[in-house]
């Protein structure tokens, strides 16, 4: 199943150097790395690159708090 996200981004075709390339799927290989899958419009390739999450992941607390703190009387 492919996911379609429309972030910008700084990625280029390795294959033409086009820069009208698609995310086509992002996978989380552990909790200090990211891939992602990129297909390139132009000459229809498909790269991968890594990345390294910039900020930690909210916990469970953080995130419900918000809405489950305003039911509680």
């Amino acid at each position: 199943m492919a996911s379609i996200f429309s972030t910008p981004h700084p990625e280029k075709c390795p294959q033409c150097g086009s820069g009208v390339v698609h995310l086509e799927w992002r996978e989380r290989v552990n909790t200090q790395e990211i891939h992602d899958l990129w297909r390139c419009f132009s000459c229809k390739s498909e790269f991968v690159t890594a990345a390294t999450p910039d900020e930690r992941e909210p916990s469970v607390v953080e995130i419900t708090k918000p809405f489950f703190t305003s039911l509680i009387v």
